[in-house]
């Protein structure tokens, strides 16, 4: 299913119908608002994954050096 662009004026249209001209740009705000907190989530997620895994590598050496011999 492919976008041309009669399809996508079609989509405005309706937009614009059913959320009215004034309310189109905070719509557009909420919506970057919402996309940039998505982003900064999953980036804290990345970091506190890879957080995750150099402490849990950093235990299981340390570990390994304590058993006895």
């Amino acid at each position: 299913m492919e976008l041309s662009v009669g399809k996508i004026l079609l989509i405005l249209i309706i937009v614009v119908l059913v959320f009215g001209t004034a309310k189109l740009p905070k719509l557009g705000e909420d919506i970057g608002k919402a996309v940039r907190s998505f982003k900064k989530g999953m980036h804290e997620s990345d970091d506190e994954t890879s957080a995750e895994s150099k402490s849990t590598d950093g235990k299981s050496k340390s570990g390994s050096d304590n058993t006895p011999q």
